[in-house]
């Protein structure tokens, strides 16, 4: 099969990689910066294929194709252009705007963020790695820390499962009342975002996972606070006021690609082996 791998970071070197040895004919597009898998040729523009596999995510702040190994910026609708009708488009958090111009070139369009089996597997490693990067930051050990986790989804459950092995004091901060309680059964704190400020002054990191602002003030929490960001954009930590206040927080969206990237290229590809032979419809 020819298939045409556009933009994305150094999970897409893998994935090409991968398809390749399966003995697949790839090229790859807006990855001009990279070194590219033996057997794997770069194009200067799209061309027709019988897949086009586009990034997680898709796209960029801008709406272009997310391509930071890339030279030049695209629109993905030139690609999708380029490749023809009747061709399989497979890419991660694909928005409406793009599944419907694909849809309307007569491409059918599958979702990696819409695969169960990617998305627990995507989780776990990011969860992995803001574990990873909170150690990293740190000079205390994390069992001398209090963690707060804000946001009870797949990454926020597996935040909390993979630190309570390691720091005693880790705490959800969740709108939810039915997460709050989940929570607390399974012996984890819990509380509302309205509560005592004192409270959130004793925590030193916070990890949000939640895609909007949980969180009510930032001025709560006490100077040396490390915070961690690993929600889509635009987040749930305001990062004007986190600079303003001197805060120390890191923005860590892609930590699969970074953290662990054949790991994450790895969860990709069986995704994207089974479309390909038809296992996911």
């Amino acid at each position: 099969m020819k298939i045409l791998v556009c933009g994305g970071d150094e999970r897409s070197l893998i994935l090409a990689r991968l398809l390749r040895n399966d003995g697949h004919e790839v090229l790859c597009f807006c990855l001009d910066r990279a070194k590219l898998p033996d057997g794997c040729k770069s194009v200067s523009s799209p061309v027709e294929a019988e897949a086009v596999i586009l990034p997680v995510p898709a796209e960029d702040a801008r709406g272009l194709l997310n391509a930071p190994l890339g030279a030049l910026p695209c629109r993905i609708e030139h690609i999708l252009d380029c490749a023809g009708s009747g061709a399989i488009l497979i890419g991660g958090k694909i928005s409406s705007q793009i599944q419907a111009a694909a849809e309307q070139r007569g491409m059918a369009v599958h979702d990696y963020m819409r695969c169960p089996e990617f998305t627990v597997k995507n989780a776990a490693v990011t969860a992995e790695g803001a574990v990873s990067e909170l150690m990293r930051k740190t000079k205390t050990a994390l069992c001398d820390m209090r963690v707060l986790v804000v946001g009870w989804g797949r990454i926020g459950k597996l935040i909390i499962n993979k630190l309570t092995a390691l720091c005693p004091a880790v705490c959800l901060m969740s709108r939810s009342s039915e997460a709050r309680a989940l929570a607390s059964a399974l012996g984890c704190t819990s509380f509302a975002p309205d509560c005592p400020p004192e409270l959130l002054g004793s925590f030193d990191a916070v990890i949000n996972t939640a895609p909007a602002q949980v969180i009510p003030d930032l001025r709560a929490f006490k100077d040396s606070c490390i915070l961690l960001e690993l929600a889509s954009a635009p987040g749930g930590i305001d990062e004007n006021a986190a600079n303003d206040l001197g805060l120390d927080l890191s923005i860590l969206r892609g930590l699969p690609g970074r953290y662990a990237p054949e790991s994450a290229a790895k969860a990709i590809y069986s995704t994207v082996s089974d479309i390909l032979k038809g296992v996911i419809s």
